[in-house]
């Protein structure tokens, strides 16, 4: 004997037939809606397409100009390397001010950046110390989280140290002291920060700066060279 097909619940059935109503009426809604603002529709479909033809043209645009930089960034410094080893130095100053006018003319990418890094230490071998302080700052400041960030600050600090920049040179210190304070050359920085301290006869403030290098970095060689300037300071 056949089965009797199973019928469904008449709830089950109601709610089926009203959740389908629910979205042929959602579906005559739009369909009324489009033909009612036809124009509307149009021009916000065509918007639509427009902004993405605008961000695939950006995408590829920013693509081009970041290739073409790093031929460029990398032609200079495979040419600075080169006249580097020859010790040419109207050739390495050309370049210095090539790479100057590299980082002046671009606005973003790796290359922009690390031109910054890679120029304040040109300007530094150079003894070029203020333009070289400048541009290692202005790299830390475009990548503060980045591994190079304290060393280009240090030397940064060094540069104007020799510039003759004192106060300059403490602000970059204290700036490393309370950013980087856990970084790999911190030690350097304590003790770098006790010699410019010294050198604005601060000799409070250059003690401790040496003893906090003895203390929290006994094993460092600057722990050494703390001790030394201590003893001639002519205290603890």
């Amino acid at each position: 004997m056949a089965r009797k097909p199973r019928r469904r619940p008449e709830r089950e059935v109601r709610k089926i037939e009203i959740e389908r109503n629910v979205i042929e009426q959602s579906l005559m809604d739009a369909k009324d809606f489009l033909k009612d603002n036809r124009k509307a529709a149009l021009y916000s479909l065509v918007a639509f397409l427009g902004a993405i033809v605008i961000v695939i043209g950006a995408v590829i645009a920013v693509d081009i100009v970041s290739t073409r930089n790093n031929l460029r960034f990398e032609k200079i410094i495979e040419e600075y390397e080169k006249y580097s080893a020859a010790g040419d130095t109207e050739k390495i100053k050309g370049l210095t001010a090539e790479l100057k006018t590299f980082v002046d003319d671009t606005w973003f990418g790796f290359a922009h950046t690390m031109g910054y890094y890679l120029l304040g230490n040109m300007y530094y071998v150079q003894k070029e110390y203020s333009e070289a302080g400048a541009c290692l700052v202005r790299y830390a400041d475009k990548q503060p989280k980045s591994s190079l960030a304290p060393l280009a600050l240090l030397k940064a600090g060094i540069a104007l140290e020799e510039a003759g920049d004192l106060k300059g040179s403490m602000e970059i210190y204290r700036r490393l002291a309370d950013r980087y304070s856990e970084s790999i050359v911190a030690d350097q920085i304590f003790f770098n920060q006790g010699r410019v301290y010294r050198k604005m006869n601060d000799i409070v403030n250059a003690r401790a700066s040496y003893n906090r290098v003895i203390s929290s970095f006994p094993e460092s060689v600057y722990a050494q060279m703390a001790k030394k300037r201590l003893f001639i300071l002519g205290g603890k």
